[in-house]
């Protein structure tokens, strides 16, 4: 209450405008592994970022959180921001220093590629982060993050399972071979996704397969995933 008048005291409010996420379907022809490439590109240009060199220099200097991690997973393009993407490998936010270090690492810089291998490190749980990196390892054809992801596959806590999920496809062509100390066994994961009694999980399974050409995702799908 004010001391002069009795009334009560209002505070200005507090307005603020988080980035816009909304995006839209994907194109029907695009495949799983160009899915996040589409996704930074079309998160900056909903909210007004340009995917050019210059304009991408711009947001790895002055965005955070999702806006700063799309910038700095669509920077890979370009050779000439790898010494700002290396300052972020120190970011404070995880997601920011994993899609930092994946966008270095396929500009060849091997440093970048030890980076998200330190990544796996973290927690599952706490850290979303581990299962991302994982993916994108798998991408680059490293295979050490399956053991982190068969484990985070039909976890009680939604949001790692489906991250989990998200990440088999990119293990479907290194299947046979040996990621930390662990053989890769994708379709057996694929087995488990399509079982798990969150129905969201089995459809992603399956949406990865039908958007791959691999002849393994083919037989798959033909196997029991429809």
């Amino acid at each position: 209450m004010s001391e002069h008048t009795g009334e009560p005291i209002r505070l200005p409010d507090i307005e603020y405008t988080g980035p816009d996420l909304n995006l839209p379907a994907p194109p029907d022809d695009l495949e799983y592994t160009g899915l996040e490439d589409w996704k930074s590109d079309t998160i900056l240009a909903l909210n007004g970022i340009g995917g050019d060199v210059d304009a991408l220099r711009t947001a790895l200097e002055t965005q955070r959180d999702a806006l700063l991690s799309a910038a700095a997973h669509a920077s890979w393009r370009y050779p000439a921001l790898a010494d700002r993407l290396r300052g972020l490998l120190d970011d404070p936010d995880d997601a920011v220093r994993v899609d930092a270090a994946y966008a270095l690492a396929r500009q060849g810089d091997l440093a970048a590629v030890a980076a998200l291998q330190d990544a796996l490190e973290r927690p599952v749980g706490p850290y979303l982060s581990p299962l991302t990196a994982a993916g994108y390892l798998a991408q680059l054809g490293d295979p050490v993050g399956y053991p982190l992801v068969r484990d985070a596959l039909g976890d009680v806590d939604r949001a790692v399972n489906m991250l989990a999920c998200k990440q088999l496809l990119f293990f479907l062509p290194l299947d046979g071979r040996t990621g930390g100390a662990t053989t890769v066994d994708a379709a057996a994961l694929f087995t488990r996704a399509f079982a798990d009694p969150d129905p969201d999980i089995g459809e992603q399974a399956r949406a990865e397969l039908e958007r791959s050409p691999l002849p393994a995702a083919a037989r798959l799908l033909a196997d029991g995933a429809r």
